[in-house]
């Protein structure tokens, strides 16, 4: 028969055995749980940085796609504009007939036409923002305002200086329509040496004012 002494000695063994046991599973439980939550961790900072880079590669598509809109629309535009140096010459001035058709042509296609590129340039800039924002309309709010952000500091410098561009453009449209106005006005008081290819007005006062418009428009290119 098992002595009392003896008797405690095993109870006490079992006892230390199972809060050992209960213990170590204790323990590989937490450590289960801690691994399982940094790979949930893991998993996530994946998962943002993964979105972060086709974030960044969807801006590099829209910063491509917008310089190569606004390079194509730009060089129609200066396509266009080559008009101006060829509709001034003065064969095209050489009777009253021609005269009127040039200023007609000037007026109601040359000009509007101009402004129309003109403001289809600038609203580039107005159509990509939008194409950016529609396509991380389902990001959070500050994700959406890092990536319009990093388009404003992108765009902000070029769309400056279009704007300027433009400015300047349009007073010189303007300064050429004061120009082939004149012309078409004074229609019958002028003719056209067409071997020197110059204006030879009938007064010195006309021949002044073409002056005067023609300066205008050499200080406004200069500008």
């Amino acid at each position: 028969m098992m002595s009392p002494k003896l008797r405690i000695i095993m109870i006490s063994a079992l006892l230390i055995i199972a809060i050992t046991g209960g213990y170590c599973k204790i323990q590989i439980d937490k450590q289960a749980r801690i691994k399982e939550q940094n790979q949930k961790i893991e998993a996530e900072k994946i998962r943002k940085q993964t979105e972060k880079d086709e974030l960044n590669q969807l801006f590099d598509q829209h910063i491509n796609n917008f310089k190569t809109d606004l390079k194509s629309h730009t060089s129609a535009y200066k396509k266009s504009r080559l008009v101006l140096k060829e509709i001034f010459s003065p064969h095209n001035f050489e009777t009253k007939e021609y005269t009127k058709e040039i200023y007609l042509l000037f007026k109601n296609d040359v000009a509007p036409n101009l402004r129309i590129k003109a403001d289809e340039i600038i609203n580039i800039f107005i159509k990509y923002k939008y194409f950016l924002q529609t396509d991380i309309s389902n990001q959070d709010d500050n994700l959406q305002k890092l990536f319009l952000l990093k388009w404003q500091e992108a765009s902000k410098a070029q769309l400056s200086k279009y704007i300027d561009f433009f400015t300047k453009e349009e007073e010189l449209i303007q300064a050429y329509e004061e120009l082939i106005t004149f012309y078409y006005i004074h229609s019958n008081l002028f003719s056209v040496d067409i071997k020197n290819n110059i204006f030879l007005f009938d007064r010195d006062e006309d021949k002044s004012t073409e002056t005067k418009l023609k300066n205008k428009i050499y200080t406004l290119k200069r500008k």
